[in-house]
C-alpha cells in the first residue's frame, strides 16, 4: 500500500513539474533556471523587485489612528 502512495506521489510531482510556466513570458520553465525559461528571465524578475515594481497595494484607514485608548491603558497612565 505505501509503495502505491510514493508512485502516486511521484506522479503528482512530476505532473507539477511538466505544467509549470515561467512567470515573466509563460513559456515552460527548465530545469536549470527554475521556475524561470532561462536566466534572461530570472533576470528581469530580479530587476523588478530590485526597482519595486512588485508592490501590494496598501489603504491606510484613519480610524485606527484616531480609535479611543482602552480604560485600562488610561488608568495605568494616572
Amino acid at each position: 500500500m505505501n509503495d502505491k502512495i510514493a508512485d502516486l506521489a511521484a506522479l503528482r510531482a512530476k505532473k507539477r513539474q511538466a505544467k509549470r510556466k515561467c512567470p515573466v513570458c509563460r513559456k515552460p520553465a527548465s530545469e536549470g533556471s527554475r521556475p524561470f525559461c532561462s536566466e534572461h528571465c530570472r533576470r528581469v524578475d530580479l530587476d523588478r523587485w530590485r526597482t519595486e515594481a512588485y508592490r501590494i497595494p496598501v489603504e491606510e484607514n484613519d480610524e485606527e489612528d484616531s480609535a479611543p485608548k482602552p480604560a485600562e491603558e488610561t488608568e495605568e497612565e494616572s
